[in-house]
């Protein structure tokens, strides 16, 4: 549009005569107590609530302060437990103490007066472990202000004669004070004067548990049968048979060992004559004698096998 023809529309505009509104009708306008027309429901827009997330610069410190006081609270506490005298121990009770005297069994353990909670139990176990007659023992507290102490006293297996004296043993090899020997137990006759024998005292372990293992297999055959044990320091554990003697030694190649003495006995049967001497400690040539003073050396390749050679 040109700049002339916008100036005549403009100028016809202000030249028209105003329109006045007509009045409004009092009937036809809405009473004041009417009610509203419904309006249409608004759609609910939704939105995603999203938790508020505490503040840790805000709670930091005040779980600091709480761990604190709670930790104070702790100290506190156990140096009031540490200070107290219900805990110091008043009353030591014994378990199992036959012939253990239970008084030395508490004077060994030195408790009483002590703080339940600061007490050496260890210490006491092991002092009282050191009583010959007491195979195990176990200390522990009796809370709140008691100790509680249970013993195992050794009890005999077999018996050891020496110097004329008759003494019980264990199966550890202990000499024991107190209890009767068992009767049905074997018994080992130590032919050497010492060591000397006394309560407490621990014989030759290896010999016991040769004993042991003997003792309960028997003889190899039905003849001759086993009258008893001896031991010393020269020979270590022999076996006497009706017969003679067999030495062992000690309990190392036990199995072996009696393999070769029944083959022995098995050889001497056959000749008719008695097994006097056997010396198995020496592995594959033992020395035996056989009848009556007749050497022979025996060499044996397997258990099971053996080669003969008469030296006489």
């Amino acid at each position: 549009m040109n700049p002339e023809a916008r100036t005549a529309a403009e100028e016809t505009v202000e030249d028209a005569p105003l329109v006045e509104a007509p009045p409004l009708d009092p009937a036809a306008a809405p009473a004041a107590d009417a009610a509203p027309a419904e309006a249409a429901p608004a759609k609910r827009s939704r939105k995603r609530f999203t938790p508020r997330r505490p503040s840790l610069r805000l709670r930091a410190p005040r779980l600091l302060s709480v761990a604190v006081l709670l930790g104070l609270a702790v100290v506190v506490a156990l140096l009031a437990l540490m200070n107290s005298r219900l805990l110091e121990i008043d009353s030591v009770d014994v378990y199992g103490a036959d012939v253990v005297s239970p008084a030395s069994v508490r004077q060994l353990a030195g408790l009483k007066g002590e703080h339940v909670m600061l007490a050496d139990f260890t210490a006491a176990e092991a002092r009282i472990a050191a009583l010959p007659m007491v195979q195990s023992v176990s200390v522990s507290p009796d809370w709140p202000n008691g100790a509680k102490i249970v013993i195992v006293e050794r009890e005999p297996w077999g018996r050891w004669r020496a110097n004329g004296t008759v003494w019980a043993i264990d199966s550890h090899g202990v000499v024991l004070e107190g209890k009767p020997p068992s009767a049905d137990g074997p018994i080992v006759t130590q032919i050497s004067a010492l060591p000397a024998v006394t309560a407490g005292a621990a014989v030759d372990l290896t010999a016991v548990q040769a004993v042991a293992a003997l003792h309960q297999r028997g003889a190899p055959l039905p003849l001759p049968s086993v009258v008893g044990y001896e031991w010393s320091f020269s020979e270590g554990l022999v076996v006497v048979t009706e017969h003679g003697r067999i030495v062992f030694g000690d309990a190392d190649g036990l199995d072996y060992k009696y393999a070769v003495w029944e083959l022995l006995e098995i050889e001497a049967q056959n000749r008719g004559e008695p097994l006097l001497f056997a010396d198995l400690r020496f592995g594959l040539r033992p020395r035996v004698d056989i009848g009556f003073q007749l050497g022979r050396a025996v060499r044996f390749h397997e258990p099971s096998t053996a080669a003969y050679g008469a030296t006489d």
